[in-house]
């Protein structure tokens, strides 16, 4: 029976050829009647347990219950590492167990560190470690921006002839050049110059100044190829700048790290930017669901998909809006969008959740007209309606500015439940169409709220307590028919939690990462516990987006199948609800919501 051990399930995969062969040499197989002690407390723990068959429980002297242990669970990794077991470990109904020799364990560990490690690992370092390098999309994820990616940095002056510049680009064989003008640098072309001279008879003596575009989209020397590719795809350019210690030191060309990535998601974003009609977008948002099937299936962290997906959603959003919306009416309006899209963390296609701020002179009438068809272009493209009518096709989410501000004010003053249910959707809002500088407006009120209506902070972070986490009185996973609600157990206490306190500290982060690291950042949240929290978020979106690309691809559907989970997921996912749950009780303390 030793032979079947599984190998492929996390740590057991990061052993070497030769170091499985000592496992499966060493290993043995223990029968245990029901009621049978396999580890007595305070006894030396003999053996590394995986448990084949069988349920095993762990209690204290006192005959309190602290765990139970079911197929493919390891126990007692405190007791190996500690020296002796503090519990007792006993069979409650005939199991078959995998023992692996304490001495072979402690062998193992030391001749291979990751393997070592896993064992004590926080939940971040566990999930690194089960993570699988070497294919080509994830080595491009991790890939840094190096000097031997720049395309050379030639800076001149706004007088230099045109013609002197194309002279200067051929011989040093660069793509563009950097031109100073007032302190700041911009960028002119090789097609610039040759638009220049061909299309529109500029002499060669015309100086290169005015052709220059800025401001000069950068990076840092050191980023992650990634991180350029976004703003890339954010700006819709082809060049960006690279900077190290304050100063550019070379350009970074879209064919560069196109030729590192083949999942082609500029090219969608030229997509997108192109289309002339609904059906032409329609078609490009379609392939956002290849995309992320092919990101995640390839390995690469979820972070960084969200990152994308988050741009394109915002370029897809944006040129619906700019294909419905007349050219004379785009400047009088501001379109929001919030929840998932506007935190930059919406992955498959989700409930519409969106809103337009009007200038005083576009009637309501109007901007809701040209919402409902806004509303109707996204359902055609698979976005179902918000249940909550949280659209900008609704009253109540279509007005002018000064409405906006007096609905703020109203909270401030009344903090009745549902306006600061409102006020936590817009916490989340972010300007995608329009006249962004509508928003500014918005925005300082949210900021007055923070500063003048804390007194319902409390109140709103009460919604966080509203859900139990989904935990037995064992610490292991609670399911209902092995499915366990994630959106109401874990991912929706650490969002709204996150939420509220980042409008008690004035944070403007709005990503649900982003606020974790400046509540670290401030002390607000231990640092063990603001990573733990982060790794938890990531977990369980990511668990979330696999299940749902093996099925119906419907963004809606929070359950996880638990049977459909491996025992690592399982581990991973009992850690990520711990640190929920400790951040639910943080939350408790720090909003005084003991008795409540």
């Amino acid at each position: 029976m030793a032979e079947q051990f599984n190998f492929s399930s996390p740590p057991f995969d990061l052993l070497r050829a030769a170091e499985r062969e000592r496992l499966s040499e060493a290993l043995s197989v223990g029968y245990y009647a029901a009621g049978e002690t396999l580890i007595a407390a305070g006894s030396a723990v003999p053996c590394l347990f995986v448990v084949l068959k069988g349920v095993i429980e762990e209690r204290g002297e006192d005959g309190k219950l602290f765990a139970q242990y079911t197929s493919d669970d390891i126990f007692d990794i405190r007791g190996l590492f500690s020296g002796s077991s503090k519990h007792v470990y006993c069979a409650v109904e005939e199991s078959i167990t995998y023992e692996l020799p304490a001495s072979v364990f402690h062998q193992l560990c030391g001749a291979n560190p990751d393997f070592g490690r896993f064992f004590q690992a926080d939940l971040a370092a566990k999930r690194q470690l089960a993570r699988r390098d070497g294919q080509n999309l994830a080595e491009f994820i991790l890939t840094r921006i190096a000097r031997e990616h720049l395309l050379p940095a030639i800076e001149v002056s706004a007088g230099l002839a045109l013609g002197d510049a194309a002279r200067l680009q051929l011989s040093r064989g660069a793509d563009a050049l950097l031109v100073r003008q007032d302190g700041e640098l911009g960028i002119v072309t090789r097609t610039d110059l040759m638009t220049a001279h061909f299309r529109d008879g500029r002499s060669e003596a015309e100086p290169i100044g005015p052709l220059a575009h800025g401001p000069l989209a950068c990076v840092e020397l050191g980023d992650f190829l990634f991180d350029a590719m976004i703003l890339m795809t954010r700006k819709r350019i082809e060049r960006v700048a690279v900077r190290e210690d304050g100063e550019v030191v070379g350009l970074l060309h879209l064919t560069q790290v196109l030729s590192l990535f083949s999942t082609h998601s500029h090219v969608l974003a030229m997509r997108i930017a192109r289309a002339e009609s609904e059906e032409e977008l329609r078609g490009a948002a379609e392939t956002l669901h290849t995309l992320i099937a092919t990101l995640c299936g390839n390995g690469i962290r979820l972070r960084f998909i969200m990152q994308l997906v988050s741009a394109l959603n915002e370029q897809l959003l944006e040129r619906l809006f700019e294909l419905l919306v007349p050219p004379a009416l785009r400047s009088r309006c501001c379109l929001l969008v919030m929840g998932s899209e506007g935190r930059g963390e919406q992955l498959l296609k989700t409930d519409q959740d969106n809103a337009l701020i009007l200038a005083e002179d576009l009637p309501v009438e109007q901007g809701l007209a040209l919402m409902q068809r806004f509303s109707e272009a996204l359902l055609s493209f698979g976005y179902p309606p918000c249940p909550g009518g949280v659209m900008a096709s609704q009253p109540a989410w279509c007005k002018p500015l000064a409405a906006w501000q007096r609905e703020l004010n109203q909270t401030q003053l009344e903090g009745q439940p549902e306006q600061l249910m409102r006020m936590s959707i817009l916490a989340d809002a972010s300007p995608v169409a329009g006249n962004r500088q509508l928003y500014e407006g918005l925005r300082q009120g949210l900021l007055r709220f923070a500063q003048e209506g804390e007194r319902w902070l409390p109140d709103m972070a009460a919604a966080a307590l509203q859900f139990d986490t989904p935990l037995t009185i064992l610490g292991n996973l609670k399911t209902r028919e092995e499915h366990l609600d994630i959106k109401r157990g874990g991912i929706f206490p650490l969002v709204h939690g996150c939420r509220v306190l980042a409008l008690r500290e004035g944070l403007e982060e709005r990503g649900t990462l982003a606020r974790l690291g400046a509540l670290k950042a401030r002390g607000v949240l231990d640092e063990g516990l603001a990573d733990n929290l982060a790794e938890s978020f990531e977990l369980f979106l990511q668990l979330r987006l696999q299940q749902q690309l093996g099925g119906a691809r419907d963004g809606r559907e929070h359950g996880l199948d638990v049977a459909r989970l491996s025992r690592h997921e399982r581990d991973l996912l009992r850690f990520g609800l711990h640190a929920v749950k400790k951040f639910k009780q943080s939350l408790a303390w720090q909003f005084h919501l003991e008795s409540r």
